[in-house]
């Protein structure tokens, strides 16, 4: 999967006290697929709102095979994330985006966003980043984008590796195999670091 920067202009109230946010701009590092989750579940998560007026977090999980979305239905952010956790201790995705109804606190008080986390594995955090909108009269005004808004710890189980090339692993078990029955170790390390 080849990687792409993604430009995100940091939300003003996060931004510090005199950075405009183009001053603030951050360049996040996104696989193809890991791109075209994030913007799925922005407008998913645009869509359910104006539909339904609510949203049920879910989850899209990138994977070797393609996408898998899952909902996770819970009464408090605990349940929903506890759910998430043992859907990637389960799958071991390449990637995921986490999406839900939440806020951000910006220089004009609290607004009302969309929220996705986003994270690969072998990543040591997750990218936050949120659309705001505003309720109206049966109505949602989104804005333009989204927003980087920082990052947080990400829901891999503990010890998640990053992908090895199936190249380089299948050679390193090929040298192994051979070397085995001559009492050699390989020289080749197929471990991520």
């Amino acid at each position: 999967m080849d990687e792409q920067g993604i430009d995100a202009a940091v939300c003003a109230g996060a931004a510090t006290d005199t950075a405009s946010a183009a001053d603030a701009a951050v360049e996040l590092m996104l696989t193809d697929d890991q791109r075209t989750a994030l913007e799925h579940a922005f407008a998913d998560s645009r869509s359910c709102l104006m539909h339904d007026g609510a949203m049920v977090p879910f989850t899209i999980l990138c994977t070797s095979d393609g996408f898998e979305v899952t909902g996770h239905p819970g009464e408090d952010p605990r349940d929903v994330y506890e759910s998430v956790r043992t859907l990637l201790a389960r799958e071991i995705p390449e990637a995921y985006v986490l999406a839900y109804d939440g806020y951000v606190d910006l220089a004009t008080g609290r607004e009302d966003a969309i929220v996705c986390e986003t994270a690969r594995r072998g990543e040591v955090t997750a990218a936050l980043l949120a659309q705001p909108y505003e309720r109206g009269e049966g109505a949602y005004a989104f804005a333009p984008t989204f927003y980087s808004v920082g990052q947080a710890s990400h829901l891999y189980p503990s010890g998640a590796k990053p992908i090895v090339s199936g190249l380089v692993a299948l050679e390193a078990e090929r040298e192994r195999a051979s070397l085995d029955g001559l009492g050699l170790e390989p020289h080749l390390d197929a471990t991520p670091e």
